[in-house]
Formats: structure tokens, C-alpha cells, sequence
């Protein structure tokens, strides 16, 4: 259940920052964040903005200063709910006292993007055998604690007993619910049997290089070299179990507040619309009392999860006109908000036009991909989508769509055509409502 008085981030200052040049704002307002970014629009720099919450210690901020900035300091702050705000300079050196709320961060690490998932996979090899796993893993558990007294990283110099410890705590600890993440929201056939944990040595220095193998069977068939045997979609699902169920269980070893933040750049670059709507769903049920802050630069995912989750969305635009490049904030509205807008304006053209794209769209997240077509597998209208909502059907809902059905071919379809007849802006206005109404009734074929 969620904590109404959880500490969440309200809004994203950034001063000559990296991309941005003079002051953006994000306000965030307590919510999850959705941000779509194109190409160079400075998505990654609010990434790496908000990864400073994850530092004790600020230093070299001096050079992330903006290029056109040449007189002018970095200046970086962040608003919080029920907290005072955080404001980052390079005057500033180490997080200031009142925010120990911001501690728990660099435990369990919550920033993911699709280069630490590469990790899994990627990783440099020994003498051309599986990937070594040790800096991965060495890096994330460095804060797991062993004993009431010591954590993972405070024994890291005596080797031995390191890596003793660190495959004690991959097998007893991570390795079954990594396997059950991935059985639950990926329907995976791949599972982890074991971890190695060894000393070899390097063959043209001869020195000896600390190892963590993972052994991974595939439909319960040991594979020799997973990362070259399995897709990249599996691949990803495997990165994304192990990464999701360490942040968990590193903050469940928290004993004092922490702001409970998930953020997600570009992960799901290899993964498949099936499985990123599974990833949703981990989202949804593993993370519900985070605040989470996704980031990517495909348009098509934003579209696909602005409307399944209660988002403060943006899209981020290159503005290159100017000599300096700045950037174009859109709020990311639905087709129904936008509508809404063009209806107070009285331009009740546009208004019908995001009204027919809306109710497309509403049809398209209840009926399944095959509903969707005909007989001869072609894609359907908007005329065939709703003949097939109303068959499949009942009660209230089957009233609401043949009334929106009436609306579509004698109010929205002529304002979206050249169409001379009469239209009355109180009808429309009903047209509205119904489609908001049926938005929230109709059952979405990924939640049913």
C-alpha cells in the first residue's frame, strides 16, 4: 500500500547543466514520470542530473557546465515533498545535513539503463570463457550486509573469504527469486543453476583476476557460453530479474526513510512490445510504492504506457534554430485532453479529429490483435473496430458504444472531412464525455 506522506521529487530545476543552457524545469508534482526525448534533446542529462542524489560527495561538477555558459555556474535542484529542496553547485561538496531521506539511494542503487544491463552479458571475458561477472556484482551488493556488522564491500580486500560471501549470498540469497522473477513476468524458459566464484590468471600478464560465473540451463539443459547462446531478449529478461530483485532486496536491509525512487533509461531497447508490456506489469506490481521516472527515446513506447499508469508525461523536442540549442517541452496530453482544449477554443474540426483518433485507440486496448482484423487477416477501420466492440460486449458498455458508434458517423466523421451539415458544439461535448466514460470502462486486453 502506498504512504501518501512518502517523500517524492515535486520538480527538477537544471541551470547551465550539461545540454541546458540558462534554466529548464521538470515539475514532477509528487507523481511518476514519463519522458519521451528525441535524439539529442537532453534526456540524458536529467538522467544523469537525478543519479547525483545517488552521491555523498559532489565533485567536478564544474564540468558539466553548459559550453555557451562561459561566466555562469551549474546549478542543480531538486524540490521534494514534505522535504526541504536540494540545491547542487560546485561550491557544494558533500550532501548537505537534513537529507539522510537521500542515503538509502547508493544502497540500493535505483538508476537502470540498458548499459548496466549489458553487464549481465557483455562483460569482459577470461581467457575467452563465460563472462566475468565479479565487477557487476561487486558494484551492486557492495552494501548487502553479511552479519550485523559488515556489508559485502568491507571484506573486499581479503579476497578469499570475498568471494566465498558473495557466492554464499548469490545462491541462498538472490538465485531462487531471480528464477521465479523471471518464470513470473517473463514466462522464461532460462533459469540460473549456480554461481562460480574463482582466481584465474590473465595469460599475457599472469595475473590473477577475480571471477563470478553465472551457469544458466535453458530448458533445464545446462548451456555452455549463455551470452552467445541466448537471444537478446532473453538476455534482457535475465539483466532485468537480477538488477529489479537486487534493488529490492538491498532495500528491504534499510532501516531509517529513504526516498524510494525507480529510474529507467532506454531499457528495453532488445526487448519485443510482448515483453515490455510484461515489464509494465512488473512495474505496476513490484514497484507500486516507488516513484518511478522512466525515460526513453522511442515514441512508440510512450505511447504505448502514457495512458496505463498516473504519469506526469513530457516529450522533449531539439530546438536548433538558435545559435544555442535549446529545448521544446510539451506536456504529453492524451488525445481526449488535447480534445478538450481544441473544444474551450471552439475549433471543433481538431477537436472531432484527436476525438476519432481517441476512440481508435480506446478500441485497439480492448479488442486483441486478432479482433482487430477481418476474415482475410486485413487490418480493420474504425467502422470494423466498433462492429466488433459491440459483438464482443454487454450491458452498459454495448450502450455507450453503439451511442459513440451514432456520434462517429454523424458528428465526427463529417468534422474530420469536408462535410457542409450542421454540427452542434453540445453533441460534441456529449460525444466527449461518452468517450471519456467508455475510456474508464472498458476493459484494456492487457489488464482483463
Amino acid at each position: 500500500m502506498k504512504n501518501n506522506n512518502q517523500v517524492k521529487i515535486s520538480k527538477i530545476k537544471l541551470s547551465n547543466y550539461k545540454f541546458f543552457y540558462g534554466s529548464f524545469e521538470l515539475p514532477v508534482n509528487g507523481k511518476n514520470l514519463l519522458v519521451y526525448g528525441e535524439n539529442g534533446s537532453g534526456k540524458s542529462a536529467i538522467y544523469k542530473a537525478i543519479e547525483l542524489l545517488t552521491k555523498d560527495n559532489f565533485t567536478d561538477l564544474d564540468k558539466s557546465l553548459n559550453i555557451f555558459a562561459d561566466n555562469e555556474k551549474v546549478e542543480i535542484e531538486f524540490e521534494f515533498t514534505n522535504k526541504p529542496s536540494l540545491v547542487i553547485t560546485s561550491d557544494v561538496k558533500q550532501k548537505p545535513k537534513g537529507y539522510e531521506f537521500l542515503n538509502g539511494l547508493s544502497i540500493f542503487s535505483p538508476l537502470l539503463d540498458y548499459k548496466k544491463l549489458l553487464k549481465v552479458h557483455y562483460s569482459s571475458n577470461i581467457n575467452g570463457n563465460n563472462v566475468n561477472l565479479y565487477s557487476m556484482f561487486r558494484q551492486l551488493l557492495k552494501n548487502y550486509p553479511i552479519n550485523e556488522n559488515q556489508k559485502l564491500g568491507d571484506i573486499a580486500k581479503n579476497l578469499t573469504r570475498y568471494l566465498d560471501e558473495l557466492k554464499r549470498v548469490l545462491e541462498n540469497d538472490f538465485m531462487n527469486e531471480v528464477n521465479n522473477f523471471l518464470k513470473k513476468y517473463f514466462n522464461s524458459d532460462v533459469g540460473i543453476t549456480s554461481f562460480e566464484t574463482t582466481i584465474e590468471l590473465e595469460e599475457d600478464s599472469q595475473k590473477g583476476i577475480p571471477c563470478v560465473f553465472m551457469n544458466v540451463d535453458y530448458k533445464e539443459n545446462e548451456i555452455e557460453k549463455y551470452h552467445t547462446f541466448l537471444n537478446e531478449a532473453r538476455l534482457s529478461a535475465l539483466a532485468i530479474s537480477i538488477y529489479f530483485v537486487a534493488i529490492k532486496k538491498l532495500l528491504g536491509t534499510l532501516q531509517e526513510e529513504s526516498l524510494k525512487i525507480l529510474v529507467i533509461d532506454d531499457l528495453l531497447i532488445s526487448l519485443d512490445m510482448n515483453n515490455r508490456i510484461k515489464l509494465f506489469e512488473i512495474l505496476k506490481n513490484e514497484f507500486n510504492d516507488f516513484q518511478i521516472l522512466f525515460f526513453t527515446h522511442e515514441k512508440e513506447l510512450f505511447e504505448l504506457y502514457k495512458n496505463k499508469m498516473d504519469w506526469e508525461k513530457y516529450e522533449l523536442y531539439l530546438d536548433d534554430n538558435a545559435y544555442i540549442p535549446n529545448v521544446i517541452l510539451k506536456k504529453g496530453q492524451s488525445e481526449i485532453e488535447r480534445a478538450k482544449v481544441y473544444y474551450a477554443k471552439k475549433e471543433y474540426d481538431i477537436c472531432a479529429v484527436l476525438l476519432r483518433k481517441s476512440f481508435e485507440n480506446i478500441l485497439k486496448e480492448y479488442l486483441t490483435n486478432k479482433e482487430q482484423r477481418d476474415k482475410n487477416c486485413n487490418v480493420l477501420n474504425l467502422a470494423g473496430l466498433v462492429g466488433k466492440a459491440i459483438s464482443k460486449s454487454t450491458g452498459n458498455n454495448k450502450v455507450l458504444l453503439t451511442k459513440l458508434n451514432f456520434d462517429r458517423k454523424h458528428i465526427l466523421n463529417p468534422l474530420s472531412h469536408d462535410d457542409e451539415r450542421a454540427i452542434y458544439s453540445e453533441e460534441l461535448k456529449s460525444a466527449l464525455l461518452d468517450l471519456e466514460k467508455l475510456k474508464s470502462l472498458l476493459p484494456s486486453k492487457n489488464n482483463s
